[in-house]
């Protein structure tokens, strides 16, 4: 393999000051002797803890412990291999760089490479100039500006116009600027028809620069005029093909640009538009990207986990954004990135969004986001008939794919739950289903199974007995509250039957269909014990033991928590986790007639 010889690496650090280097990304303040200080680009922080020192051309961070040269800056602040950041550096040095090693092939295909960057690049600038004062682009100026693209964001993005005429860029490149037709239609940006002739690839198009992690351009995303008459006939979007170079499969427009705002807060949002990036962009989200005419896969997983630790999917309201969180749903489970969704309201694209509600409005959006295993077994569910036994059976077996991929317990069995109570069934069904779908018989779903059932049938007789008496109703009632029960389906019900008063008939002829029937289905359900008040009372004691039983578990975790001999705290709750297991050990010898 090529390497990039010693004395130019050296030439790279001689022509590299690394206070000018760190001063791009964040401001510096002079500190001492020999020191400037700044916020830490690599970790929160409200007081500077950063420090670069001039005369030694090394930075160090005594919050966090990074500290290095000026390549060990930008590899850690931009996530760079040792030689993409020696090649980054050569360039602003003005350094060429010599590789040891290149056989004739290798550097014949490496010149061949070069020449497909370049034809990209020279692509660009000129559609980029076109779009400036270009004659042929006044409606292209006009749909920019329509769009609401500030000149500063056209310039920025490298915004261009590829005018209607088939040779625009064969013209100004062929021979003049020493490259080819055949490096233009490998570079995707000529195609060859059916006759032989070699013809641009976009015409009449917006066209938004493609750059990889380095900048560089790779490709194209073009978007046809809405003015232009052949609009209706063609694709709104023309993308480059897969060429050497670009792999839409690898790529996340705008990555390059928002890689260090994504690497230090953690967070990613995720657009399937360019002027969606854009427009995000524009408002000061500069965590942003978008896919590049393709869904989101699983190597754009890959690459957003180098940089993120959660993706906020910020998909478009309609069909296609569903569509688009289902596929990533697929994978994202093998990458250590949590992805949420957030689904723009009110028919709205990210852009229009951003437009009307402002930067505050999509940050407040994304932090109700939902898991993307959340939304996905929301989606499914609410696509089924809950009302009829047959609905709710069908809208489990669609949903449990999404459990069954999921490798942790604790998420699988939680999911579980959340499915049963969507659904209305109880959450011991929802495991039996998953478990026979896994094969065997894991541990932790056989317990769930075990645990749930007991609960779950003793709530259930509860909500049976306050929907068949009133005068169980009126004395339950005075001791029951929303805590007694565990699920939410549960939980549904008895405030259901709390509002109404206990009125069955009101819930029945209301007009929620499937709350009208889970109660009916109270009334008509035999209860396994006698209708009387002992029998209601010991049903309300066992809901008791469950409630205390559950407080006194949170209580000793949180004590193991807690210094009884440093904590304030913990002489209180150690007296109130008495009192729960004095309680519960008194209603424990009521309903069993033993010490536990």
């Amino acid at each position: 393999m090529a390497r990039i010889r010693q004395d130019d690496i050296d030439a790279v650090k001689e022509r590299t000051d690394i206070v000018q280097l760190v001063g791009n990304y964040l401001t510096l303040k002079k500190s001492g002797h020999d020191s400037l200080s700044g916020l830490c680009p690599f970790h929160q922080e409200k007081t500077p803890s950063f420090s670069v020192s001039p005369s030694k051309q090394v930075f160090y961070c005594f919050g966090c412990g990074k500290g290095g040269d000026a390549i060990t800056f930008l590899r850690e602040l931009e996530h760079l291999s040792y030689v993409e950041a020696i090649e980054r550096l050569a360039q602003t040095a003005g350094v060429h760089l010599r590789y040891e090693g290149d056989s004739l092939a290798e550097r014949r295909a490496a010149e061949r490479r070069a020449a497909l960057y370049r034809a990209n690049e020279e692509g660009a600038a000129l559609y980029r100039a076109m779009l400036e004062g270009g004659r042929e682009a006044e409606d292209a100026r006009a749909y920019v500006t329509e769009r609401g693209i500030t000149a500063d964001a056209a310039e920025r993005f490298s915004i261009g116009y590829a005018p209607g005429y088939p040779d625009f860029l064969l013209r100004r490149l062929v021979g003049s600027s020493g490259l080819s037709p055949e490096i233009l239609l490998e570079a995707g940006l000529a195609t060859r028809g059916d006759d032989g002739t070699v013809r641009d690839r976009f015409r009449g198009r917006i066209t938004f620069p493609i750059e990889d992690l380095q900048g560089r351009n790779i490709g194209f995303g073009a978007r046809v005029l809405p003015s232009d008459p052949r609009a209706g006939e063609q694709a709104k979007y023309l993308n480059t093909a897969e060429t050497p170079i670009y792999r839409k499969q690898e790529i996340l427009y705008n990555l390059h640009r928002a890689r260090s705002t994504v690497a230090r807060s953690g967070e990613a949002f995720v657009v399937e538009g360019y002027t969606d990036v854009i427009g995000l962009a524009q408002a000061g989200i500069d965590n942003v990207v978008a896919t590049c005419g393709t869904a989101l896969g699983e190597k754009h997983f890959a690459l957003l986990s180098r940089f993120a630790e959660r993706a906020v999917l910020a998909f478009d309201s309609d069909e296609a954004g569903a569509r688009a969180a289902e596929r990533a749903s697929a994978f994202q489970e093998a990458f250590p990135i949590q992805a949420v969704v957030m689904v723009i309201p009110e028919g709205l694209d990210p852009a229009e969004f951003v437009a009307k509600h402002g930067a505050q409005g999509v940050r407040d959006a994304a932090t109700h986001a939902r898991p993307l295993v959340e939304y996905m077994i929301r989606r499914t569910v609410e696509r089924h008939d809950l009302s009829t036994v047959e609905g709710r059976s069908a809208a489990v077996a669609a949903a449990l794919p999404y459990l069954q991929q999921l490798a942790d317990p604790v998420r699988r069995s939680e999911y579980a739950g959340m499915l049963a109570d969507l659904a209305g069934v109880s959450e011991s069904s929802v495991l039996q289903s998953l478990e026979r779908r896994l094969g065997g018989r894991p541990t932790e779903v056989a317990k769930a199974i075990k645990r749930s059932t007991a609960q779950e049938r003793v709530e259930r007789e509860m909500l049976k007995l306050l929907a068949a008496n009133a005068d169980t109703f009126r004395d339950a009632m005075e001791s029951l509250t929303e805590d007694h029960f565990r699920t939410a389906a549960s939980r549904r019900l008895f405030v259901a039957l709390r509002d109404a008063d206990g009125d069955v008939s009101s819930i029945v002829a209301g007009p929620d269909p499937s709350l009208a029937g889970q109660v009916a289905s109270l009334v008509v359900e035999p209860l396994e014990g006698d209708d009387t008040s002992e029998y209601a009372d010991g049903v309300l004691a066992r809901l008791n033991e469950f409630l205390l039983k559950s407080r006194s578990d949170q209580m000793r975790m949180r004590l193991q928590k807690l210094n009884p001999t440093v904590d304030p705290g913990w002489d209180d709750l150690f007296r109130e986790l008495a009192e729960v297991d004095g309680e519960l050990r008194r209603i424990r010898q009521r309903l069993h007639g033993e010490l536990s």
